[in-house]
């Protein structure tokens, strides 16, 4: 006996549409964010990294602001999804590690938020580093790439 089709979707025509929705939230949410230091500034990010440490927090900061606006558009639209998934996905691995890592042992909690935030991020973006844009993706246009999974390509 079957599943219904509901509960057991043909991947070769769902699968792309997922891809799409995990797209286009992940990018909202990076854009806007990055979009939010852009227009701050770097001077605030590049403190709390000075404060931390890092070398060169100014030049830091304009990469992570960077990442999250383009790779956030990038994602959005489905283009370079693979490597743009790949730098959110690191950009986010690094700010976990580094800014957020003490509230990693309150997870699940209202303190842990702050770390939760940019994990699920990265986990989002490696994830779409390994599926590609999909059918639904500028990706798909430009260079014709599908899988017979209907969720990769690009």
């Amino acid at each position: 006996m079957k599943l219904p089709s509901l509960l057991y979707p043909d991947l070769n025509r769902t699968g792309s549409l997922g891809v799409l929705v995990v797209r286009l939230v992940t990018g909202l949410l990076l854009a806007a964010h990055g979009f939010s230091k852009l227009a701050a500034g770097p001077a605030g990010l590049a403190g709390g990294l000075a404060m931390k440490g890092f070398p060169a927090p100014t030049l830091l900061a304009w990469c992570a602001t960077l990442a999250e606006l383009l790779g956030g558009i990038c994602l959005m639209l489905g283009l370079l999804t693979r490597p743009a998934g790949a730098v959110v996905a690191f950009n986010m691995v690094v700010a976990w590690a580094s800014m957020h890592m003490a509230d990693a042992a309150h997870f699940g909690t209202a303190k842990g938020g702050s770390f939760e935030y940019p994990f699920l991020l990265s986990s989002l973006g490696l994830a779409l580093a390994l599926t590609g844009g999909g059918r639904y993706s500028l990706d798909a246009v430009l260079f014709g790439r599908k899988t017979d999974s209907g969720g990769g390509g690009g």
